[in-house]
């Protein structure tokens, strides 16, 4: 008997509904509609029969995969082909858009990165992390309290540039920072917004880098190019802040390996329905494996109990797997382990050896497996010269050489990132948080 049953209707928005599930009072069932929608205008709203089903397969698909990158979401599961269960969430009224590309109001605000058209927009080697304040008919109310009020529709949504102070100041998003219309002429506290703890900003910042970076990872697998997305946040019953409402093809700009838009811009431009239903299809079509992280080995082989293997962090989809085998003294026996990783792991994977004095297995290991081949010369700050059997190699044994452990892991990660998003999202959080 199915665990879910609509109660009462709680919540009805442009694109989906929100119901009570009388089962479990745990979850609520949200429902995705067929409708597309477009500048915040009900007259630019459109139907086409298949945008609630491949909205609610794109979302359900995205939040499985973020759910398995450990990062907190609302959602339990998919259960019809245009609903899925969620914790219920008290909304927090803060879009979130981390940026890859200069585009769209970004753009309007900064017209000074504006490139001449045909040629890509400004790429962001460091996201660049924005925050917009959520308005309802021109104002923002919390728990009975009306904190902004009387905008204009053009007004509406805000961009907040001083996220960090205590009593922010919305700008007209598509006004340039510097114009004085831009300047809304209002406040309003930062704490009341984030529900009562200005500490969350912190949190919501890193949750969104990650949250982009796991995306774009796994659309760069397949040669797509997220430009920005929108996240939007909720804290569950218990206080845990989670990426909450939905992530579909209406939350991001996408780009095909042509830079032909895949997403909702495509309507926002001007394209009719016969044109944007097919597109999300694709999209809807190209998530559904999302979830699945293919099997990788990382393989951390010393050549005796005297060589201490580095650490390496846990993540899903790459199993740490430790061998001791000499090279010199067990080749045979090397080969044969060489043998049983390539069959275990159809999904490849990286060894990292390391070895004192001469360096027998990184050369065989390289030999002899199309696998990628780094070796830590154990030795090399006692005896320097030792390193010398691991650098010059014959030729066809291609082996790399890495003296500082941490390194050696970081680039085999970088290496497996390429067939895993969240090792992608790791490795890139990790150089993207750098001051410098």
């Amino acid at each position: 008997m199915s665990q879910y049953q609509k109660g009462d209707l709680i919540a009805e928005g442009k694109t989906k509904k929100i119901w009570e599930n009388k089962k479990d009072l745990k979850t609520v069932i949200v429902e995705y509609k067929d409708d597309i929608t477009a500048f915040n205008d009900p007259k630019y709203t459109k139907k086409f029969k298949s945008k609630g089903k491949n909205s609610n397969l794109t979302t359900c698909r995205v939040f499985e995969l973020l759910n398995k990158a450990g990062i907190p979401t609302h959602f339990v599961e998919q259960i019809s082909e245009t609903e899925f269960a969620a914790k219920p969430c008290q909304m927090i009224l803060v879009e979130a858009v981390p940026r890859r590309y200069a585009f769209g109001s970004y753009l309007k605000r900064n017209p000074q990165m504006a490139v001449s058209e045909g040629k890509p927009p400004v790429y962001f080697r460091h996201l660049v992390n924005e925050f917009f304040l959520k308005t309802t008919k021109g104002g923002v109310s919390i728990a009975g309290e009306t904190l902004i009020e009387d905008l204009t529709s053009e007004q509406d949504d805000p961009v907040i540039l001083n996220p960090q102070e205590e009593d922010w100041k919305p700008l007209f998003a598509w006004k340039p920072v510097w114009d004085k219309e831009a300047d809304l002429k209002r406040t309003i506290p930062r704490e009341k917004v984030l529900l009562g703890d200005s500490g969350r900003l912190k949190k919501m910042d890193e949750i969104m880098r990650k949250t982009f970076l796991v995306l774009e990872g796994a659309f760069s697998q397949r040669n797509y190019r997220m430009l920005d997305m929108k996240i939007e946040f909720g804290l569950t019953k218990d206080g845990e802040l989670v990426v909450a409402d939905v992530i579909d093809n209406d939350s991001w700009r996408l780009r095909d390996p042509q830079w032909k838009e895949l997403s909702k811009q495509a309507f926002r431009d001007g394209e009719d329905l016969e044109t944007i239903e097919p597109k999300y299809q694709i999209v809807a079509d190209l998530v559904q494996d999302f979830p699945y992280i293919p099997d990788q080995a990382l393989v951390l082989w010393t050549g005796s109990e005297k060589d201490e293997a580095p650490e390496a962090p846990d993540i899903p989809g790459i199993k740490v797997v430790k061998k001791i085998i000499s090279g010199h003294k067990k080749t045979a026996l090397c080969l044969k382990e060489l043998e049983n990783l390539e069959r275990e792991f159809p999904g490849g994977g990286v060894i990292v050896t390391k070895v004192g004095l001469s360096n027998g297995l990184g050369p065989v290991l390289a030999t002899h497996t199309h696998w990628p081949v780094i070796s830590i010369p154990a030795t090399a700050k006692i005896f320097p010269g030792d390193a010398w059997s691991s650098l010059r190699m014959p030729s066809d044994v291609p082996m790399a050489v890495i003296e500082r452990e941490s390194n050696a892991v970081d680039f085999a990660l970088n290496i497996l990132a390429k067939k895993n998003p969240i090792a992608y999202m790791q490795r890139r959080f990790k150089m993207e948080s750098f001051d410098t």
